[in-house]
């Protein structure tokens, strides 16, 4: 696979299975009982794209500064310092998204709209700072040894890791508006 290669996937087909009472998970009844175990699961999926983005930020400015392009350092033209602060902004506003949730869903108060609205968040941002930060290496951005274009892959599988963006934006949605977008 082209991302995530760390974590092994594998292709299960169950047919006519059937799992007798005293062997199935104590309390999940329902998708709504899996949605509570998915809003945990997105709040790693934030903290990932977070890690991912803020090393994406440090190489390219480190690169930046180390790469001389038509006699000057890269960090002297004016669209690389404002690749840089916006970067900087959206990993500050990723990393509040982050403790935020943390501190949530250590008093049990995280719901999941405010899950998905990290998630969301996150992994857009994410992509926008490994994509900036590919492009600010040029052509050397797609080699496996500057990190950047493996992580600009990675965030973009977790970009639809645990309900794709769309699917978040529409939970998100019916928090806002009481009205259920969802097909069926």
């Amino acid at each position: 696979k082209a991302s995530l290669r760390g974590i092994p996937q594998a292709h299960i087909t169950l047919n006519d299975v059937r799992v007798s009472d005293d062997r199935r998970l104590p309390g999940a009844n329902s998708f709504r009982d899996c949605a509570k175990v998915l809003a945990g699961t997105r709040v790693s999926v934030a903290w990932a794209s977070l890690g991912l983005a803020t090393d994406c930020y440090e190489k390219a400015l480190d690169y930046a500064q180390r790469r001389v392009q038509f006699g000057r350092p890269l960090v002297k033209n004016q669209i690389i310092q404002q690749r840089l602060a916006d970067m900087l902004q959206d990993l500050t506003s990723m990393f509040l998204y982050c403790r935020r949730l943390l501190e949530l869903e250590e008093s049990g108060e995280l719901t999941e709209q405010q899950a998905a609205l990290a998630k969301v968040h996150c992994t857009r941002a994410a992509r926008k700072i490994s994509a900036d930060a590919r492009d600010m290496f040029g052509g050397v951005g797609i080699l496996l040894e500057n990190d950047v274009a493996r992580h600009h892959a990675d965030v973009e599988a977790l970009h639809t890791y645990e309900g794709t963006d769309t699917m978040q934006s529409l939970i998100v949605g019916k928090s806002i508006t009481g009205v259920g977008a969802f097909a069926g």
